[in-house]
This record gives structure tokens, sequence and C-alpha cells, in this order.
């Protein structure tokens, strides 16, 4: 429990931040994780807690690590972004195949988490924003590109509270080099949240935080564009380009390729 009404999970132990707010007559999640145990006992803790019951699921983005545990809600609406939801489904043709499933399980920490595992997609979609109102509390759902086209955030102005998923990864490098990344939609993105009545922010990957993370997220961003700009009109060469962004200080990444992919990926956008 983070604040009245609010519950989050942000250890890890899910992979990717799941969070519940708790509205006058039901209670809404986002994001699901990786662990299915896990998020089965989130959601039974969350409803005898509060005597209510979970009625939706919102999805911020279409990555594995945030709806593996969906199957958990398949009594609810789950919501997400038209472009979430053709990820999604191009993912479970091409990439979430059994073998690939398998594969996922036999490496996970946990043998258990994702035990029984099945791919359950979204039975409700919106184009770029969607309002959920129980009387007096409003959740709205906004979708703004950046670490994927489809990626949303979900806030809640009552509770001052913003699930960002994975344009926000706190005290580590993010991961930016998805086919759909875009540093610039991921700018814009930023600016909108810190725009906003926000006294806590749920990342995708990471502790929750105030605005003063966003802050250096942002500088740094601007820091990789401006320079990538200024090194591509001086025509200097991708290598050397890549080079110098990859000197611009900021947190380590979780895995060794992030980093590199990422700036490539940015690089990509920016000369198109």
């Amino acid at each position: 429990k983070i604040k009245e009404n609010v519950y989050a999970i942000t250890d890890g132990s899910t992979h990717g931040n799941v969070a519940a707010y708790v509205l006058p007559s039901q209670i809404v999640f986002v994001d699901s994780g990786m662990h299915i145990p896990l998020i089965k006992k989130f959601r039974e803790h969350i409803e005898r807690e509060t005597g209510k019951k979970a009625s939706v699921l919102f999805i911020t983005h279409a990555h594995g690590d945030h709806v593996f545990g969906n199957q958990i809600f398949e009594d609810c609406e789950i919501i997400t972004s038209e472009l979430t939801h053709k990820a999604m489904v191009d993912s479970q043709k091409n990439n979430w195949t059994p073998e690939a499933l398998e594969e996922w399980k036999k490496n996970s920490e946990d043998p258990l988490a994702l035990d029984g595992l099945k791919i359950v997609l979204a039975n409700k979609t919106f184009a770029d924003e969607y309002e959920l109102v129980d009387r007096d509390v409003k959740v709205i759902v906004k979708r703004t590109g950046g670490h994927t086209a489809g990626s949303s955030y979900v806030y809640c102005p009552n509770y001052k509270v913003m699930f960002a998923g994975d344009n926000l990864f706190n005290h580590s490098f993010p991961w930016g080099g998805t086919p759909t990344s875009d540093p610039l939609k991921w700018v814009e993105s930023i600016q909108e949240y810190l725009s906003l009545d926000v006294e806590n922010y749920i990342p995708g990957h990471g502790s929750i935080s105030g605005k003063e993370t966003l802050e250096e997220f942002l500088a740094y961003l601007n820091k990789v564009i401006s320079l990538m700009k200024e090194m591509i009109a001086e025509g200097k060469t991708e290598e050397e380009i890549l080079e110098q962004a990859d000197k611009i200080d900021y947190y380590p990444s979780k895995r060794e390729q992030w980093k590199a992919l990422s700036l490539k990926k940015w690089y990509e956008v920016i000369t198109s």
C-alpha cells in the first residue's frame, strides 16, 4: 500500500511493476507483471482488504513482463490502446510461440512464476485516450508513445498518482531499442507527466518517485538528442555520434546491450 487507495509491487518480484487503484465501487489494476502466483495473491489481498472486486485491468504496453499475468484478470475488462493490442497480437503470432514460452519458463529465476501461462489479450481498446469515472473518482489513460508506439500512462488525479509504465525506468538506463521506440515522443511524454498534478509516479521498473527522477531523465534525453542533432548537422558519422552519445553520463542499464541498442535506435529516429 503506497497511500490511501493505491497499491503497487515495485520490488522487481513481478519483473514489470504492477499497481491497483481502489475506486469507490471497484478496483482497477494496472499491468499484470510476469509472476502468475504473485499477481493472484496481490489481487486476492486487495479484494479481501477492501471488500471490493477487481473490474478492470489496464495494460500500458505490450511487453511480456507487463502482460504475462493477464490470465488472473480474465473475468475483468482488459483495456489497452489499439497499438498495444496490435503489438500483442503480433507477438502472440511471432514471438510468444509455445517453444519460446517454454524457454522463458526454463530461464525464470522462479520456476513457478509462469506455471500454467496462457496469453490473454485485451477485450477492449481505445485509440488515444480512455476515461473511467466511478462516482467522484476519475482514471485517465492516455497513449503518448515513447518506449513503444502504444505506451500509455494511467493517471488518477484524485489520488495524485500516475502509473507511467516503461516510459519511466527509475535509476536505471531505459530500454529504448524496440522497433517503435521514439526519443522525441518520449521527451513529450515526460513533459506531459511533469505538467500534471502528480505526487507519486510508479515506473515500469524501479521504485516510486516524485518529479525529480523524471526531470533527471528528461535532462538526459534532451542532452542525447541535442548532441545527435548537432553532430548530424556537422556531418559526423553514425559511429562517431554513437561513441559521443555513449559518453553522456546516466544510470547503468540492467542488460549489457540495452544502452548501445537504444542509442542506435534513437539515432535512426532522429535521422529519419
